[in-house]
């Protein structure tokens, strides 16, 4: 899909955002990434500015809360007049048992993991609909199909990151949107490293580069003979595997 021009990427300071907002501008595209940290995302534009073609803009934003996602929105149009791709990437973990895990802690997982996809794309979507053309990228986890142990509210919020995709995806399948789902294993990420710093070291070596994410969502973005609207694509960990 060689219109894409304009993409907003949520959690883009590091990790998988970063590494995807790095490979788009490389090829071109005007990326937006934002976070609530503002030295990881300010890191993040030196980083691009000096490897990619296309234009960089860093925004603090908590995407879990309305007001400030519609800022971004309509900060983002008034200076491109359109957003071609969305990618809701921002998200957060507690590793507790659910008997654990305070009421906080749930809401807060489930607002930054969900909540905020559907506060991007119900700011965003229609403004797709009235181009007629738009991609929306939801990166949900291996855990979004498979429940794992200390992480109940994690899954939750990436079970149910499936199950919007796959809803959306049938609202706007008549206005040339396509809505998909990447479900990666484990991601050597940060995250990844503040849940278990002892296992992170030891296994590092078998998980996914973030790069490799990066480009598996880069590749469903513009092959969309490949990838159908309303697609989950997991990306196992293939060094854990062979």
């Amino acid at each position: 899909m060689t219109s894409l021009r304009t993409a907003l990427i949520t959690g883009g300071g590091r990790g998988i955002g970063k590494e995807t907002a790095i490979l788009l501008s490389k090829k071109g595209l005007n990326v937006i990434i934002c976070s609530r940290t503002q030295e990881e995302i300010d890191s993040a534009v030196k980083e691009i500015k000096s490897t990619g073609n296309g234009q960089i803009i860093a925004r603090k934003c908590d995407v879990s809360v309305s007001s400030q996602v519609n800022s971004l929105v309509n900060e983002v149009l008034e200076i491109y007049g359109r957003v071609d791709v969305l990618i809701n990437n921002a998200g957060i973990t507690y590793v507790k048992k659910l008997i654990d895990t305070t009421e906080e802690e749930w809401d807060h997982t489930l607002d930054v993991n969900l909540k905020a996809a559907f506060l991007l794309c119900k700011a965003i979507v229609p403004h797709m609909i009235e181009s007629n053309h738009g991609v929306i990228i939801n990166v949900s986890s291996g855990a979004g199909k498979v429940g794992f142990e200390d992480i109940s509210a994690y899954c939750a919020s990436k079970f149910g990151m499936i199950g919007l995709t796959e809803s959306l995806a049938r609202e706007v399948a008549n206005y040339n949107i396509r809505v998909m789902t990447i479900c990666p294993g484990e991601v050597a990420t940060k995250m990844q490293e503040d849940i278990d710093t002892q296992y992170y070291e030891l296994n590092k070596h078998k998980m996914l580069d973030p790069r490799i994410v990066a480009e598996k969502i880069a590749d469903m973005m513009f092959n969309d003979n490949d990838y159908k609207n309303g697609i989950a694509v997991d990306l196992p960990n293939w060094r854990a595997i062979y």
